[in-house]
């Protein structure tokens, strides 16, 4: 049976006194409601209504099982009534209590909490001593015997809150498309540049600035570009951003002039619904590619009359959703248009040739995320295919918007390369999982979104509902489960569902002989609710999974 905890409502009240009677009767006290125990008959007043607050601990038929207390007194809390069930003790629900209490005076900004036990309370004094309270001098005039106070200082909180992520995290399998896990790779003991100012190019008397002794990390930089030039088949390369979408930015604030027509895809194509806001309030005038929404791709007819009608002077691909891998070579005639194509989802699979190089397409320009479909540091790469004025205008004006390079993470950026054959099975599984992943949902009954055209299937996955209400239940009883996906509007019109991925879980240690029990557990979630049987279940399954990693 799974507990669960819950801030106090009126009609627990008969439920925290009868539970706190039989503890106080196992503990060889009586419960006084009349006199010492009388806040028990006024906790929304005493506690909820006055600076504090209570928790119970219950299972799915409102039965307390346990229950924890602040109490404000003007300067500070106390924890008051933290009790669990004999029958439920062992089981971690008294950390995860104390847990909740503490979290909520971070959050309430209270620096000081107060605790008291008595001697042969070993458990209590076991988990206070476990979160850092120290002992104090008797502050009220109870029959405890130990007394504690915490100072919530800014490095104990920092701590706390960094473990309780660190516990969530263990206790989770992220299950979309565009995040991933560096830190899963093993350490390449660059933090040691992390900081350091360090230019794209060795300087001279006639610069502003110098810093010394950065010739050669200068070399070191322009072999890693080298390496990146020769993986995507690229003239030159820029690791100087630091995602994405900031490359978007730096890059049109580089190049573009007000009035310069950009010819974009757009957000209901599967284009980033941030890259048509950025590109207007440079000054470009935005035309879209034209969507198909029958066959979930771009109109290739009417978007061609438009570019012949309007000649932008650039166009950009920056599909941040999609099923498909589209082709767009038919775009490489327009030999006027400067062609750019993000790669952010697609990265990984470009590098080991599953999927076509945007280069072969015509494409002049490639820019990516470093830490998406490819496992890689918190950084973005911009490269070209041959020189252009296009690109020594971003070359020059980018230093005025990036003062640092963040070296650690251009030297880090390589890394997952390093071990290429070990890569190479790294996107095999992704996109083995991604694949077996759909199939058997689709077996269950699950509405999994078919792609319309026979363009190479992606690692998205679309599960599309009856509607955003059905779709936005189902995101929330997996995320109970601890199954994190995305609620998203998909694009083409098919309005909100869920978009799936197995990157991050295949980093975690997801690998293809999970997928049916991962198939199974979605399945009986969707299709009914989630109980304590399906959370344990769960459970066992991503320590299992990132078991494997071990």
């Amino acid at each position: 049976m799974e507990l669960v905890i819950s801030r106090y409502e009126p009609y627990f009240e008969l439920g925290v006194q009868s539970f706190l009677g039989k503890a106080f009767k196992d503990d060889g006290r009586k419960l006084d409601l009349i006199g010492k125990d009388k806040d028990l008959t006024t906790i929304t007043s005493h506690y909820m209504n006055a600076g504090g607050c209570f928790w119970v601990l219950k299972d799915d038929k409102n039965i307390v099982h346990g229950t924890i207390a602040l109490r404000y007194l003007g300067d500070c809390f106390e924890i008051r009534r933290f009790f669990v069930g004999r029958k439920d003790q062992g089981k971690g629900y008294g950390k995860l209590l104390l847990q909740t209490v503490l979290q909520y005076a971070i959050d309430t900004r209270v620096e000081i909490v107060k605790a008291a036990t008595l001697e042969r309370s070993m458990v209590a004094q076991f988990l206070f001593e476990q979160a850092g309270f120290k002992p104090a001098a008797r502050y009220n005039e109870s029959r405890a015997d130990i007394f504690y106070k915490l100072a919530l200082t800014l490095e104990w909180r920092y701590i706390f809150q960094i473990n309780d992520l660190r516990r969530q995290f263990h206790e989770t399998l992220i299950l979309n498309p565009t995040e991933n896990l560096p830190c899963l790779h093993k350490e390449t003991n660059a933090s040691f540049i992390d900081g350091l100012y360090v230019s794209e190019r060795i300087k001279d008397l006639s610069d502003k600035i110098i810093f010394a002794g950065r010739n050669p990390y200068i070399s070191f930089f322009a072999s890693i570009k080298n390496s990146w030039c020769q993986l995507l088949h690229a003239y030159d390369v820029d690791l100087k951003t630091l995602s994405g979408l900031h490359a978007h930015m730096i890059l049109f604030m580089c190049i573009l002039h007000p009035k310069d027509i950009v010819m974009l895809l757009p957000e209901i194509c599967g284009g980033h619904y941030s890259t048509e806001a950025i590109l207007k309030s440079i000054g470009a005038d935005v035309i879209h590619m034209q969507a198909d929404c029958r066959h979930m791709c771009v109109d290739r007819e009417k978007t061609e009359k438009l570019i012949e009608l309007y000649q932008p002077k650039y166009i950009f691909v920056d599909r941040s959703e999609g099923l498909v891998y589209e082709d767009f070579s038919w775009l490489g005639k327009y030999e006027q248009s400067f062609k750019i194509f993000d790669a952010s989802q697609y990265l990984s699979h470009i590098l080991t040739g599953d999927f076509q190089n945007p280069f072969a397409m015509g494409f002049d320009m490639i820019l990516s995320t470093l830490h998406k479909n490819y496992p890689g540091p918190q950084k973005g790469i911009i490269c070209v295919k041959k020189d252009s004025e296009t690109w020594r205008t971003y070359q020059q004006n980018a230093k005025t918007f990036i003062s640092s390079t963040h070296p650690g993470d251009i030297a880090n950026s390589l890394q997952p390369l390093l071990e290429f054959e070990q890569f190479k099975e790294y996107a095999r599984n992704n996109n083995g999982c991604s694949r077996l992943l759909e199939k058997e949902l689709v077996r269950h009954g699950i509405p999994v979104v078919e792609p319309a055209c026979t363009d190479p299937k992606t690692m998205h996955t679309w599960i599309l509902c009856q509607n955003s209400q059905e779709s936005y239940d189902y995101y929330l009883k997996l995320e109970q489960l601890g199954l994190l996906t995305n609620y998203r509007l998909l694009p083409y019109g098919l309005g909100y569902g869920l978009r799936l991925g197995t990157s991050a879980a295949v980093r975690c240690g997801l690998n293809r002989s999970h997928i049916a029990e991962l198939a199974s557990i979605m399945s009986r979630t969707y299709h009914g609710y989630v109980d304590s049987s399906t959370k344990k279940r769960t459970s066992k399954f991503i320590r299992r999974v990132k078991e494997s990693t071990a």
